[in-house]
């Protein structure tokens, strides 16, 4: 359904205000909260406090996304990261939903329009109002179904960690076949591939399991998942309780666990390494109806090939030269998801407004390379206006999960919220006063995998990089109870401000101590000393800060990177 600014949507035509109140937390504001007569939905509107009503610039920011995880939860109750910021950035912020599910973009659109009238009243102006809407993974479905089908209701669009109605779910069924064959070899996978490691993530790996590994990154699964391979392979159980695999039948294609099992030309069939280490799984597992379907669902991303040129490069691995299928072919399902939670949307990229995506590069969840996906289709839409109207930032050193990462995790990845903020503002001003934002980080593809440069000044975007500054092959070698010296240079790209903190966790465990940066610099170097009190392997992180104006005291919009070296400490 095509909204406008004008028209009225039936189901959300009654909106009610519930209360208004004067709050203080997260910093002083006016809320006004309500409903639509009718529906399910609620809505809370985020105003600046009346003491401070002159420091609204004519703008809201509206964050979305489809469903709650816990009875407490409310998606029509913005965060205090959410309001601080819109306050802080000269808007207001507004946010619909409910305390279960709440699909599609009408619900958001009603609500923004619904609030401008709140706030010009409120705020006793006539001017203009511009909105951007913004949500991560499920809410970046809903954020696209809104750029392809409003026109008025809001002028930007951010998409956070991009997800795309793929024609299966062949990038959790390829993690779960990774699960099954590369399980127990995820350690040494991943020691290989960190700072100082040997770099060849095969060199453990049988023919069975280098088979895998191969098929798993072709899918577009990014090498630097490994980081965090129990999240990878759906061990983790904060994430996956019950990991990526199931005995449930497939209801749609009931015979096709005996085809996989029995038929030429399927894995469970083929007479390979590759075959016979699934054969000896299902063995090991027990050799039940429902372990056969375990088994066989992981693999059924190699026998549902869309056709050759809707852009699912990931998939051509299993395609001849002449683009014909390598395996027997099954029947593709319409993804539902994706349709539901996106209002279906035709993903088809003819966006209305300013649109920045932000995706992680760390993501095995949505996939970095469903970014390009989606950026392809917007540039076959919209021609030579594309570069006019879209941008994509990729983020190092950022997964699907933890926008704020503590713990652990924040010894290898960023606040990449950051990132989001300082794209909301510059799609705010691109749409408002024609400031074109920074030009999108550039990016090659090979094997499915994205890739960037190691060079602020080539990678673009707004992200700074930052490296170490080591003897040899990402390794400094150490004394116990000797000063070992660390130095890192850091860069922010053109148009990514300026380098204004550094930080070091010196034990890897992300526990962070300030640095010295004495003057805020696109380009700095950083160096500090540290004293290791016995021996062992540390992983060293350096967490580097930029802000667009070199402001060393902001709060919102910023943007870092981390670089880690491997600290060999002996007597």
């Amino acid at each position: 359904m095509q909204v406008t600014a004008d028209c009225i949507d039936q189901t959300y035509a009654y909106p009610v205000i519930d209360a208004e109140t004067d709050e203080t937390v997260p910093v002083p504001h006016h809320r006004v909260s309500g409903h639509f007569e009718g529906t399910n939905i609620q809505f809370t509107i985020y105003l600046h406090a009346d003491a401070d009503k002159a420091q609204w610039d004519g703008r809201f920011f509206q964050y979305t996304y489809p469903t709650t995880f816990a009875a407490d939860q409310s998606t029509a109750r913005a965060s205090d990261r959410a309001i601080g910021f819109a306050l802080a950035s000269g808007g207001y912020a507004v946010q619909a939903g409910n305390g279960s599910v709440s699909l599609g973009y009408r619900h958001a659109a009603a609500a923004a329009k619904f609030a401008e009238t709140v706030a010009a009243a409120y705020y006793g102006s006539d001017r203009e109002i511009f909105g951007y809407l913004y949500g991560p993974s499920g809410g970046s479905f809903q954020t696209v179904g809104a750029a392809e089908n409003t026109d008025g209701v809001w002028q930007g669009f951010v998409p956070m960690v991009q997800a795309v109605p793929t024609p299966t779910s062949y990038n959790f069924n390829g993690r779960s076949a990774a699960e099954l064959i590369l399980g127990d070899k995820a350690a040494a996978i991943r020691d290989a591939l960190l700072p100082g490691g040997s770099g060849n993530p095969y060199a453990t790996l049988d023919a069975a399991e280098s088979a895998m590994l191969t098929e798993l990154h072709k899918l577009g699964i990014p090498w630097k998942a490994w980081e965090n391979p129990d999240y990878l392979l759906g061990r983790d159980p904060q994430y996956y309780g019950a990991g990526l695999a199931s005995d449930s039948p497939l209801a749609y294609d009931p015979t096709y666990v005996d085809d996989f099992w029995n038929l030429s030309g399927y894995l469970g069939a083929e007479n390979s390494p590759f075959g016979e280490r699934v054969r000896a799984e299902l063995a090991e597992m027990g050799d039940t109806v429902g372990h056969r379907w375990n088994i066989a669902k992981r693999f059924a991303y190699r026998y549902q090939l869309p056709a050759a040129n809707t852009g699912w490069i990931a998939l051509d691995q299993f395609r001849k030269p002449d683009g014909t299928p390598l395996y027997p072919q099954r029947a593709v399902g319409e993804p539902g998801f994706s349709g539901a939670v996106s209002g279906n949307a035709a993903f088809d990229g003819t966006i209305n407004g300013k649109v920045i995506v932000v995706s992680n590069l760390y993501d095995s969840d949505a996939l970095p390379l469903h970014t390009d996906w989606y950026r392809k289709r917007v540039e076959a839409a919209l021609g030579s206006a594309a570069s006019g109207n879209y941008r994509v930032y990729f983020t190092d050193h950022a997964d699907h999960q933890d926008a704020a990462p503590t713990g652990t995790r924040a010894a290898t990845l960023v606040d990449w919220y950051g990132e989001v903020e300082q794209a909301l503002r510059d799609v705010a001003r691109w749409a408002e006063d024609g400031v074109p934002a920074p030009a999108s980080t550039r990016y090659s593809i090979k094997d499915s995998q994205i890739e960037v440069s190691p060079l602020a000044v080539v990678r673009g975007g707004i992200q700074p990089t930052v490296d170490f500054v080591s003897l040899g092959d990402g390794i400094i070698k150490a004394k116990v109870g000797k000063p070992v010296s660390l130095v890192a240079a850091a860069r922010a790209p053109l148009g990514g401000g300026k380098i204004v903190a550094a930080d070091w966790d010196f034990e890897g465990d992300g526990t962070y101590v300030p640095g010295v940066v004495r003057t805020p610099r696109q380009i700095v170097a950083l160096a500090t000393t540290h004293t290791f009190t016995q021996p062992g392997t540390y992983f060293v992180s350096v967490r580097v800060t930029a802000e667009r104006d070199g402001n060393v005291g902001a709060k919102y919009a910023l943007l870092q990177n981390i670089d880690r070296v491997r600290v060999l400490v002996t007597q």
